[in-house]
């Protein structure tokens, strides 16, 4: 189930206590989350800077201007149940950071293995979100073997660097 302090109807204040004592980035932050659980896909939007890169690290490449981030909020507002939200777990930031904790829910049940955690930057010149980077929980968790794996694959990844 949600966390009370999650996501609320950022677009009326009055209806968020939260809202007037929250700093600015976090605010912002919310009401880009309330947006895509609406699947409001121009509201997301709107809290997006022109030039923002958005790294979720579950693609090869970042996204780099508004349309291209647009291009992957359409994914998951076109492309998801309308009862699949996101619910935030914890949220810390300032006027210009924010630190989210997060996860999925499927018709208000928390869906598995579908954490993460995200880092968000504010432009200071237009207000809005400039750097994004999302971590997913990895949906094969290797537990123990991951140490020994690592050790296999350092060798390689010295011999490709030089």
């Amino acid at each position: 189930m949600s966390d009370p302090t999650g996501p609320t109807d950022s677009t009326d204040p009055a209806l968020d206590p939260i809202a007037d004592r929250e700093p600015r980035a976090c605010r912002l932050i919310r009401t880009m989350y309330d947006a895509i659980n609406r699947r409001d896909l121009d509201g997301a939007i709107a809290c997006v800077d022109e030039d923002c890169r958005y790294e979720d690290l579950n693609f090869p490449e970042p996204f780099v201007g508004r349309e291209a981030v647009r291009g992957l909020f359409a994914e998951f507002c076109e492309g998801m149940p309308e009862d699949l939200t996101f619910a935030i777990d914890e949220l810390a930031g300032d006027d210009r950071a924010v630190g989210v904790m997060w996860h999925l829910e499927l018709g208000g049940i928390a869906f598995p293995n579908s954490r993460g955690a995200s880092f968000y930057r504010i432009s200071e010149g237009s207000g809005k979100l400039c750097f994004a980077r999302d971590v997913v929980e990895p949906p094969f968790k290797p537990g123990k073997a991951v140490l020994p794996i690592i050790k296999l694959v350092i060798p390689l990844v010295r011999r490709f660097l030089k």
